[in-house]
């Protein structure tokens, strides 16, 4: 029993090292939730939502973003459209699992743990992104349906990550309410 209990262990610690991020001093990692959308399973973006897309861009400009995440989903990607299209960026898709473990495969494949990238999630997945790539006592499980225009910013240095979040665009429902 003790030596199944030690395998068991070792295991987990395996595991949790293949999940382990070391981020370079030069990675700054921008994170928003998709822009508003349209009802549906896999919709479109609202005019509201096409609107928010073009203040990420001009929120973003200058940045010297190298490469754009998005999921599976349309709204993800539409959100990152006019940056992607604007400053020819690439794109680089990713599985919206809970776990954020494609994501963090994707990241090491393509060498940005030392770059700046916008990664583009969900109201139930960018809490977990930022939890995993260094904020573990981030405190919200996701963010409000209704809320649109935050714009999180994970920094390095040393290996220690910082979360600074701003907003950007219109006020999103949740963000008005709140004043």
């Amino acid at each position: 029993m003790r030596i199944l209990s030690m395998l068991l262990l070792s295991c987990l610690v395996i595991s949790a090292k293949a999940q382990t991020v070391e981020f370079g001093n030069k990675a700054k990692i921008y994170l928003v939730r998709h822009a508003e959308k349209e009802p549906g399973d896999d919709p479109l973006l609202t005019p509201d939502g096409n609107k928010r897309a073009g203040d990420l861009l001009r929120a973003l400009k200058g940045k010297k973003i190298r490469r754009i995440y998005v999921t599976e989903y349309k709204r993800t990607q539409n959100t990152g459209d006019s940056l992607r299209i604007q400053t020819g960026i690439d794109t680089v898709h990713y599985g919206s699992d809970t776990s954020c473990t494609d994501l963090i495969n994707k990241l090491k494949a393509h060498h940005d743990l030392n770059n700046a990238i916008l990664i583009i999630g969900h109201s139930n997945t960018i809490p977990l992104v930022i939890r995993k790539l260094g904020i573990a006592e981030y405190p919200k499980d996701y963010i409000p349906s209704n809320d649109f225009d935050d714009l999180f910013l994970l920094s390095f240095k040393k290996g220690k990550a910082t979360l600074t979040r701003s907003k950007y665009g219109a006020a999103s429902a949740e963000s008005a309410s709140m004043h």
